[in-house]
């Protein structure tokens, strides 16, 4: 019997069976995150600090206060925080990140310091979208590829009627490619599917992911949502690539986009 075959079976039997889960959340002392994407891209780019959360489904408070400075070893951008939003910071100009460079990201904060590396890296050009008919309205069929990030955003707000039955005008989800293979990750529990009417735009930007940022990326999917299917791995701490206690991760992304009207 081929070694696919088995692994098939058990995945039947073990999908055949309903099982409770008990959440032991074990608390711990707040600690602070950083999540930093720059990118090619010519704009004002963000920054968000926040205290990590000690609850499910708790949003987390920003941090306000730190000193932010960017550096490619020629030149240092500072950051400003967004006063009407706490823990959002913008970069005092627009700027571009481009290959070849590597960046150091610095955070002052309450007497401490931390800071962290990216560089970055090429991605793949998008496919044609994939639009097929799904329960009397339409989805995007995302097509796994090249290591990379996914956003999409679609708008119908055009639409009225489906506004209201939707709850809401707009929606996005993310996807991700990783170059390796997960039991957590084929056997994940189902993830909720956006369907959309005529006349939405839809806005997607890829992102590339480096080799380290592709493991956090897995780990915290580890963590979230591939958690709760029948092949859970034991809960551990999501890597940083900050130096000194701070979480989460800063990352230089090549990104490319495009927009869709389907009509």
């Amino acid at each position: 019997m081929k070694p696919r075959f088995i692994v098939l079976m058990i995945a039947i039997f073990l999908l055949s069976c309903e099982q409770k889960t008990e959440w032991d959340l074990q608390h711990a002392e707040k600690f602070l995150v950083a999540d930093c994407i720059i990118t090619n891209e010519m704009k004002h780019h963000d920054l968000r600090l926040y205290w990590s959360s000690d609850e499910l489904n708790q949003l987390p408070e920003g941090f306000s206060g730190a000193v932010i400075q960017l550096s490619d070893g020629l030149t240092s951008i500072g950051f400003t925080e967004d006063l009407e939003n706490p823990g959002s910071y913008f970069s005092d100009i627009p700027f571009r990140a481009t290959a070849g460079k590597i960046y150091l990201l610095t955070l002052s904060y309450e007497g401490h310091s931390d800071t962290a590396y990216a560089s970055m890296t090429g991605v793949s050009p998008l496919e044609v979208a994939d639009i097929i008919a799904s329960d009397g309205y339409f989805r995007l069929v995302y097509q796994e590829g090249q290591a990379s990030m996914t956003e999409v955003y679609y708008d119908w707000s055009a639409d009225a009627q489906y506004s209201e039955v939707y709850g809401a005008g707009r929606a996005t989800e993310i996807f991700y490619s990783l170059d390796n293979i997960d039991l957590g990750k084929e056997f994940a529990p189902a993830r909720q599917v956006i369907l959309f009417p005529h006349q939405t735009e839809i806005i997607r930007r890829k992102y590339s992911l480096s080799e380290d940022h592709q493991r956090f990326v897995r780990s915290l999917m580890l963590e979230t949502e591939w958690r709760g299917g029948n092949f859970d791995a034991e809960p551990g701490n999501v890597p940083t690539n900050f130096h000194h206690g701070v979480r989460g991760w800063f990352a230089a992304c090549t990104v490319v986009t495009d927009t869709t009207f389907f009509e």
